[in-house]
């Protein structure tokens, strides 16, 4: 089975978007498109949205869709409510965070819940070592929680992110964006890291899915790292069962 770690909610016409505004439905219809089981799925940033119109899609397709939460960490002790009650309530699996380490982050360490990063960046700027630093330093502290860093570093921080995902076992790298944009990139990070670090993601709606699952295809993996790449690893991370 595939999985995908992480697809959004995208209900207005965000200038990226390659499917059809329409929440659920259109990403569930390009989940289909690209034989993909089910998919972490956050709101976009872009939207008028919150948590709940995740557990609404949720709701609706209980089986398709898997909430990922996403806070205000200047909200403080809010932010951590709010995370807490998506968790225990609504069955949220995920968090979608900043590279900061706060009490929401502490809050996902002791709920086991995984926690993904946005990553990129440009290697050459002093900040962006710091960023990759910062995640570093998380993976340090919190030595049993699942981090995946999503776009892996995507284009210019592939090496940085590989390197610090070297150093952390609990560092993952997502493959939201460079599957379906230059597969090759995906290919590197398993031959360095070895496959059980590399998760799938298609970034829907605004990223193709089924261009994603073909990209990771046509890297001509063996059955066993190919297996890991586009579910195993989710289900691994995120205690999915057949």
């Amino acid at each position: 089975m595939i999985f995908c770690c992480e697809s959004y909610l995208a209900l207005t016409g965000n200038p990226y978007l390659v499917g059809r505004p329409g929440g659920a439905d259109e990403l569930v219809r390009l989940l289909d498109e690209a034989g993909i089981q089910a998919a972490m799925t956050l709101l976009s940033g872009a939207d008028p949205a919150t948590n709940r119109t995740v557990k609404e899609a949720m709701d609706k397709y209980p089986d398709r869709i898997f909430g990922m939460c996403l806070v205000n960490p200047r909200l403080g002790q809010r932010a951590v409510e709010e995370f807490r009650m998506t968790v225990v309530e609504w069955g949220f699996k995920g968090l979608k965070h900043s590279a900061e380490m706060d009490d929401v982050v502490k809050a996902a360490a002791e709920m086991g819940i995984p926690v993904t990063i946005h990553t990129g960046g440009e290697s050459w700027n002093p900040q962006t070592k710091s960023f990759y630093e910062k995640i570093a330093a998380m993976a340090k502290t919190y030595p049993d929680l699942p981090i995946i860093m999503e776009h892996m570093g995507y284009r210019y921080s592939v090496d940085l992110a590989i390197e610090i995902a070297r150093r952390h076992s609990n560092l993952y790298l997502g493959t939201t964006i460079p599957a379906a944009a230059e597969p090759i990139v995906v290919k590197k990070a398993v031959q360095e890291l070895g496959a059980e670090k590399v998760v799938f993601g298609s970034n829907a709606p605004f990223a193709i899915p089924y261009l994603g699952v073909e990209g990771i295809r046509r890297l001509k993996l063996s059955k066993e790292e190919e297996r890991l790449v586009l579910g195993g690893n989710f289900q691994r991370i995120y205690r999915i069962k057949n």
